[in-house]
């Protein structure tokens, strides 16, 4: 009976400390046991540094972390023609687990990836150890990429990573610099040196126009010495004073308040000249209303002499009787 009260005992004490350390082991790698939303997205580029187990970032605060890293044309089964006609089946898959709720309130995946949310490849530090960040960044310039197949778990488009654009930059550069034709350049570049050197030597142009500036130059010093500038100016410094004392002296003034009197006077007999105007404007009136009549009349008269005129043409006997002789009926 003791025995049997011994073993239950121990095996209690035993039970007890495996619970006490399963729950120590789940205290200490919760984090580990607690599992995120699984994503992935895709690369072009190479993802030299990144490694399972890397974390995943969003502004520098850890969300998650790498879970596998792979090629497309494996984990999606492409063939060999569409690994050799269709350059996405050549990307590079990560997928990754991160935890949204240590964001915060966010919009669904769809509605983040439309906004602009990217992933992409950064360096941690100089040590050339690579995570993956999340970020917002302009849509219009990071297009979604689209892909032929149904991707596993929730598909984040990815942008190139600040070194890759960089490397593009250099790239495109390089390209550039070997389309030009440097040998050309270096015989356009001899032959204008040359040039230069002959214009530049006794009897070239620039040297000839070096001469005819220093005589140009020569001349005006000349003609600026022979003018005697300061005696100049010192005369025009007396001709200013004597100009202020005559301004300055009584007849300019009372010129000054004689020509300010006159200018007064001026409104007064502008106005009288216009009543004059205006007078003489009036006298004209009447007298062409009384003209009038009297050219009417004279008019009238001018009509009767002329019919008188022309009754006595036709009979001047007319102008000594007072009705022309009857006619002579034997006849």
């Amino acid at each position: 009976m003791n025995q049997r009260a011994l073993y239950l005992r121990v095996g209690t004490l035993l039970a007890f400390s495996a619970a006490l350390l399963i729950g120590l082991v789940l205290l200490l790698t919760g984090d580990r046991w607690h599992r995120g939303h699984m994503y992935e997205t895709y690369f072009s580029e190479s993802v030299q540094g990144l490694d399972v187990g890397a974390p995943v970032k969003y502004r520098g605060v850890t969300l998650g972390h790498v879970t596998s890293i792979g090629l497309v044309s494996a984990v999606y089964g492409a063939t060999a023609d569409e690994q050799v006609m269709d350059p996405t089946y050549r990307l590079i898959v990560v997928r990754f687990e991160a935890d949204p709720k240590k964001v915060g309130k966010i919009p669904d995946r769809d509605e983040a990836v439309k906004i602009g949310l990217r992933a992409k490849l950064a360096n941690q530090g100089l040590t050339g150890v690579m995570f993956l960040e999340l970020d917002f960044l302009p849509p219009n310039e990071n297009p979604v990429q689209a892909v032929p197949w149904t991707p596993l778990d929730d598909y984040i488009p990815s942008v190139p990573s600040t070194f890759a654009q960089v490397q593009d930059m250099v790239t495109v550069i390089l390209n550039r610099l070997d389309k030009i034709d440097s040998a050309a350049m270096a015989r356009h570049v001899d032959g204008l040196v040359q040039e230069l050197r002959q214009d530049l030597a006794p009897g070239g142009d620039v040297h000839a126009a070096l001469g005819q500036a220093r005589a140009t130059i020569a001349d005006v010093q000349a003609r600026v010495d022979a003018a005697d500038i300061p005696a100049l100016a010192a005369e025009l410094r007396r001709t200013s004073n004597a100009i202020t004392q005559l301004a300055q002296g009584g007849p300019t003034r009372d010129l000054v308040a004689q020509t300010r009197a006159a200018a007064a006077r001026l409104p007064k007999l502008i106005d009288s000249l216009t009543e004059t105007a205006n007078r003489a404007n009036g006298g004209l009136a009447d007298t062409e209303a009384q003209l009038i009549p009297i050219l009417r009349d004279v008019r009238a008269a001018v009509a009767n002499l002329r019919e008188t005129t022309e009754a006595i043409r036709r009979d001047p006997a007319s102008l000594l009787l007072d009705s022309p002789p009857p006619k002579d009926k034997t006849r």
